[in-house]
């Protein structure tokens, strides 16, 4: 009889500790099952690996932001107006360098054609004619009036390849500065080295594993 009560005492010890481990791991729910993003389920049982109809497609994404920013659109803009094209990639400082330049050689090349001009004229009076209608040419020998033509010639041919120079480069500044323009620069440079250990075929093999940020 003693024994039974220890029995029964032991039993019912037994059952309240199972009662209560069960209670903390609660039930079984089907919900727990881990589903990849994106995909859904058939059935209660096993998740199927089929794409979820609402998941949008990165690819198009992508496309979308590439064409926030155009370098078409920037070199168009450079065509048509110099300096249009750093506004529209937000260089507003390169403007006034592009039309300080642009005047610049504008300027020059319209200050040595006026003395082209004048030395052209009185050097081919001079050899028309052996003496210069105007007193100030007359202290010029013939060939310092062929030589002054010749040098300013040669200045305002210079000052409208650099006039055209700046044309052209405004174009290419406005291009590569809008493909550059979506371009994350920061200012984390660093390297990390790791030296890495793997196994195949029961080999180690040793690997050395470098990171680059820029």
């Amino acid at each position: 009889m003693f024994g039974k009560l220890h029995f029964l005492l032991f039993y019912s010890i037994l059952l309240l500790l199972s009662a209560d481990v069960c209670a903390q791991i609660g039930p079984i729910n089907d919900s727990a099952i881990t589903v990849t993003p994106g995909y859904k389920t058939t059935n209660d049982d096993q998740p199927a690996l089929r794409p979820s109809s609402k998941s949008t497609s990165p690819a198009k994404k992508d496309s979308l932001s590439s064409l926030k920013h155009s370098p078409k659109r920037a070199t168009l803009l450079s065509v048509c107006l110099p300096g249009a094209g750093q506004v529209y990639n937000k260089k507003y400082w390169k403007v006034p360098v592009i039309y300080a330049a642009a005047g610049a050689a504008l300027y020059g090349a319209l200050w040595n054609n006026k003395y082209y001009q004048e030395f052209k004229k009185q050097y081919a009076f001079r050899v028309e004619n052996g003496f210069s209608e105007d007193p100030y040419y007359s202290q010029f020998q013939e060939p310092t009036l062929k030589s002054n033509r010749d040098y300013y010639h040669k200045n305002r041919d210079l000052s409208y390849i650099l006039l055209g120079a700046t044309y052209i480069l405004q174009i290419v500044d406005a291009a590569v500065d809008a493909h550059f323009y979506d371009f994350k620069i920061t200012e984390d440079l660093s390297m990390h080295v790791q030296p890495q250990l793997y196994w195949v075929s029961s080999t180690a093999q040793t690997h050395l594993s470098i990171t680059l940020k820029f």
